[in-house]
């Protein structure tokens, strides 16, 4: 959804949004995910909405900055007295592990521009719901169409999860991973660093058992005299041991003391490129994400208006409608609001009382039109032109003039649009209620085939294309 912050205060970090046809909401900059653009009055935003509140909010433009951003080259600088040098840049470790992701995310860049979404991660459950049911009743509506736009939508999904499995491993396991494996001095000190550890442990043994050795052989000499020739000969055996047991203990300590200088070094390096390393992956993974997350949505919104667009021209399924006696647009909104008429609400499960949620907010997602036309099947025409543009749109249609006026005063908190036709009968009550749903930020379009000061229907077809 758009709109444009009419207030911010910088200190409570809370502002206003104005919202075409919805009035103002209020927002909090916690839900503000462009870190180099600040909330300002009359900055236009992008947003979406999670149990009826404001979240995500950026600029209009951000998701352009964001791809400038994404190829932004990645600048740091080593301390000179690091004692391992960097064989293979940090750069050009993040790009490789990151090109995968870039390369999907770019395909389908274009998308980025359309404003019409769906939330597909809370959504997608009862999306596919909708497409296996009617794939049932029809299979020939899965054309080739459906089938691209549902392979790239997988495609920008498989990837997006694949990006948060990945961000799950924590900072330094993702270090090791992706930089450090791959530096060569550093790999060469690691080994060092074990191959010592590993010696360390073999020559202590081999000392604690020397140290055996050399009191046995102390006990032992005790009781032979000391001018016997088998004395003398363990008294050599005893030096030897000592011998071997005093180069153990300093090869342990030049081997310890090694150590001391190698872990201290690979400290050091861990820490500052842990530090670099962290700051460049979040950046690029939070980037990547909302881009990733945003195609998704697009790609989910023209995947539900092309299986419903076939469900509508398919004859099984405008069957099943009218046997079930589904009433509204062909879209998942009608049929989830079907499913949940449906259901028992003391026997609703967790996931059918998420659907009630998402289904709550599809209505916000979706515009609001009241047409009234004395001509009825004129009024349908005009209704599944809409539809045709947009198949979320809840289009109600009035053939009598004060009927119509009765419902837009009792529901005009609920009202996007309003399309009257206007006759020499009906301009003075019109004239007296449309400045007040222009007040209230109701989108209005009048139209006539007899008086000229108003839209003919070629026209008013053109000023909806625009509009919705």
């Amino acid at each position: 959804m758009r709109g444009k912050i009419v207030s911010y205060d910088s200190s409570k970090g809370v502002g206003k949004i104005l919202i075409k046809n919805q009035g103002v909401k209020l927002f909090f900059v916690d839900n503000w995910i462009d870190y180099e653009t600040m909330p300002e009055i009359g900055l236009e935003v992008e947003f979406g909405l999670e149990n009826n509140k404001i979240i995500d909010i950026s600029p209009i433009n951000f998701h352009g900055s964001l791809f400038e951003k994404l190829n932004e080259k990645i600048t740091y600088v080593l301390p000179n007295d690091l004692k391992i040098k960097e064989d293979i840049s940090l750069d050009y470790c993040l790009e490789e592990f990151f090109e995968q992701f870039k390369k999907i995310t770019l395909k389908y860049k274009d998308l980025l521009s359309s404003t019409k979404t769906l939330p597909y991660k809370k959504i997608k459950r009862f999306l596919l719901t909708a497409y296996n049911n009617l794939l049932e009743i029809d299979v020939s509506i899965n054309d080739s169409r459906l089938r691209e736009i549902k392979n790239s939508l997988d495609e920008v999904e498989y990837y997006y999860n694949k990006l948060q499995n990945e961000i799950k491993n924590p900072i330094y396991v993702l270090l090791e991973k992706l930089v450090l494996n791959k530096q060569k001095n550093y790999q060469v000190l690691k080994k060092r660093f074990n191959d010592n550890k590993s010696l360390i442990t073999e020559s202590t043994k081999k000392t604690n058992i020397l140290e055996v050795k050399i009191e046995k052989t102390k006990n032992d000499l005790s009781k032979l005299n000391p001018k016997s020739k088998e004395y003398k000969e363990l008294l050599n055996t005893l030096k030897s041991y000592k011998r071997k047991y005093v180069d153990l203990l300093d090869m342990m300590q030049d081997l310890k003391d090694e150590n001391k200088i190698i872990v201290k070094d690979i400290d050091e390096f861990e820490k500052i490129y842990h530090q670099i390393f962290e700051k460049f992956f979040k950046k690029e993974t939070n980037i990547l994400l909302q881009l990733l997350n945003k195609e998704m949505d697009i790609l989910a919104y023209q995947f539900d208006t092309i299986l419903w667009e076939n469900a509508k021209n398919s004859k099984s399924i405008q069957h099943f409608f009218k046997e079930s006696k589904i009433e509204g647009s062909y879209s998942t909104k009608t049929f989830m609001k079907y499913y949940l008429k449906n259901l028992k609400t003391d026997k609703m499960n967790e996931k059918d009382s998420e659907l009630v949620e998402i289904f709550n907010e599809l209505k916000v997602f979706s515009k609001n039109i009241v047409i009234c036309d004395q001509k009825r099947n004129r009024a349908r025409e005009i209704m599944m032109y809409i539809e045709n543009l947009d198949h979320d749109s809840d289009v109600k249609i009035f053939d009598n003039l004060k009927e119509f006026v009765l419902y837009v005063k009792e529901n005009d908190a609920n009202i996007d649009m309003i399309i009257l036709e206007i006759e020499d009968t009906n301009k003075e009550m019109a004239n007296k209620i449309i400045p007040f749903l222009e007040k209230i930020g109701v989108k209005i379009f009048l139209f006539s085939e007899k008086l000229n000061e108003y839209l003919n229907l070629n026209s008013l077809y053109k000023e909806l294309k625009n509009f919705i």
